[in-house]
């Protein structure tokens, strides 16, 4: 065979192989030297794929996808800057794991720092961020093709699993790139014959859940059951069913739990958002657990941390499946490296003792609570961030899923959403390392992955970052109802020491931008609203909610306003937590 039928045929085995382990989506950016994997992809019908000229965009549309699947995207694309620019949405995968497949187009070693054209040094770019990565060999009869394929199967096989995450093909090629119909009869081919005409996998990766050993089981169970007050926390977890296993533990011993947001439990119906009580400095001084046990990765909100840090419990059990370091404030005691909702099952009736804590108490705070924030839902009020994210949690459906953007969108979820859904809503967010950069395009791929209509919660700043993933939105299989709460600014700034810098502060923390929302959204063909009033705002979000066609919603204020809101707000929340008695003396 010729070079042109040894690259196609190379090309068009990584690609069925890939769609036979599962990984089918193919998020594509347009270059030359990509060329014969683009082709492998068009011409398999087996395979789905989405065209991004931005492949920034396109690697964090890949992170959606994979936390709504569970499955990974593959990024195809061409050599030099294009792979670099996959980077912030790798680390964010990494640090968060989530599977994701980069399959780099490279050019050939007589190209390499020599001066050629578009060309950089591709090999493990992205260094420690990377499950696995590795450099493939330039396509040649003197590969065995059976290694090619079983490269291929395990480096989706590591992109899955509990310690899931990005994995790094880098593939060389040298010209000519144009395809050419390969001779299947050759000697080359003939030992994957088999493979060609069965249709299966190459080969399966069978990962067991990690589950703990009956030692570390029974000491668990004696430390909860001898334990005075035990609290739960949940944490940033990955699997519904997990994040269902610790519910279920909260309700079995009878002991608090604190759902965050990035647990997937903040929404669910029964479930008291702990968040508001932690703010209280008089119920952390009378409510102090001997003993917390953490399942998952990190939470939201710094009020567990500070409280972790006054109560100094003397057991603080951390409870997750990655073999990853996770103790922020190196105050862990244990740390136990197993499946999450397994080590939740084999605790259940490990501990009779009545609770210290008045549940009364606690219920009739939180209900107070709630009425305390309706207030802030009037109908003729200024809608706001706060009631903006309260609003959409009492209307979003279970046919919707939920994204919502760092800084202060997450936060004013995690604290005054509406706990009234059973079983929750399908919601993420990019926590990993908390960025604001590719919200939108993150977005696309969860509602894409789930083929359910998403609402996004984001700020103006986040929103100007990734403005050009507004063109998927036209694109995509489902719609999406983005609200931009628009102050101007980086509003969560406001509420740091450093606003008290009135020289700097404008000018190189908040940083107004002062674009037109309105104008980006019609420049991408989308519809448009900017309701003034809570009412008016709730019309417009339930008519998105059954539209087939995307929104963007501007939700205007004032940073000054916002942080006066917010404070007095949280001051109106301590002050009943003062009044109550939440532990007898």
């Amino acid at each position: 065979m010729n070079n042109r039928q040894i690259t196609s045929l190379w090309s068009s085995i990584i690609v069925e192989e890939l769609i036979r382990q599962g990984a089918d989506f193919f998020c594509i950016s347009p270059g030359s030297r990509s060329t014969p994997l683009t082709i492998a992809v068009a011409r398999n019908p087996k395979a789905r794929w989405k065209m991004f000229v931005d492949e920034r965009s396109a690697a964090f549309f890949a992170l959606g996808y994979g936390r709504a699947t569970g499955k990974p995207a593959v990024l195809i694309c061409t050599s030099g800057t294009a792979v670099a620019n996959y980077f912030p949405a790798v680390v964010e995968a990494s640090m968060d794991f989530q599977p994701m497949l980069i399959l780099s187009v490279d050019r050939p070693f007589e190209l390499l720092e020599c001066g050629a054209n578009q060309t950089i040094r591709q090999e493990n770019i992205f260094g420690d961020y990377t499950r696995w990565n590795m450099q493939l060999p330039e396509p040649s009869t003197d590969i065995p093709l059976k290694s090619l394929l079983s490269t291929v199967a395990y480096a989706v096989a590591k992109s899955l699993g509990d310690s899931a995450g990005p994995v790094h093909l880098n593939q060389p090629f040298r010209e000519p790139l144009e395809p050419s119909t390969p001779d299947l009869k050759d000697p080359w081919v003939a030992p994957i014959h088999y493979w060609l005409e069965n249709g299966k996998p190459f080969s399966r990766s069978i990962v067991p859940e990690k589950v703990p050993d009956n030692d570390t089981i029974s000491m668990l169970r004696q430390l909860i059951a001898a334990a005075e007050q035990p609290m739960i926390i949940a944490g940033s977890m990955t699997s519904s069913a997990d994040a269902l296993a610790v519910s279920e533990l909260s309700s079995n011993l009878s002991i608090p739990l604190y759902p965050d947001f990035s647990s997937g439990l903040r929404m669910v119906a029964s479930l008291q958002p702990w968040q508001l009580l932690l703010q209280s400095p008089e119920f952390r001084k009378s409510f102090k657990p001997d003993l917390v046990l953490h399942f998952g990765g990190n939470v939201i909100e710094k009020h567990p941390s500070s409280a972790l840090k006054e109560w100094q419990p003397e057991h603080y059990i951390v409870v997750k499946p990655q073999p990853t370091r996770f103790s922020p404030d190196h105050n862990v005691t244990c740390r136990l490296e197993a499946s999450i909702a397994l080590t939740a099952g084999m605790l259940k009736g490990c501990r009779a003792t009545p609770p210290t804590l008045d549940i009364n108490a606690t219920d009739r705070f939180f209900s107070a609570v709630s009425e305390e924030i309706h207030t802030e839902l009037l109908p003729d009020k200024p809608v706001t961030d706060i009631s903006a994210a309260r609003l959409v949690s009492e209307f979003i459906t279970q046919q919707q899923v939920l994204f919502v953007s760092n800084s202060m969108p997450i936060r004013d979820m995690d604290n005054y959403a509406n706990s009234n859904h059973a079983g929750g809503i399908p919601n993420a967010i990019n926590r990993g390392v908390s960025g604001i950069d590719g919200i939108i395009s993150t977005t696309a791929g969860f509602a894409t992955g789930h083929q359910k209509p998403a609402t996004l919660m984001i700020g103006d700043i986040a929103f100007l970052h990734d403005l050009n993933a507004l063109s998927l939105l036209g694109t995509l299989p489902v719609p999406v109802q983005i609200i931009v709460l628009n102050n101007n600014g980086g509003a969560i700034f406001s509420f740091l020491p450093v606003s008290e810098c009135s020289d700097v502060f404008e000018t190189h923390f908040a940083t107004p931008q002062n674009y037109s929302i309105r104008s980006a959204a019609e420049t991408f063909g989308l519809d448009y609203a900017a309701p003034e009033t809570n009412q008016e705002f709730s019309e417009v979000y339930r008519a998105a909610c059954s539209s087939n066609r995307s929104i963007v919603i501007e939700v205007k204020s004032s940073r000054a306003e916002n942080v006066l809101q917010h404070r007095a707000l949280r001051e109106r929340i301590t002050a009943l937590a003062a009044k109550h008695i939440f532990v007898s003396p």
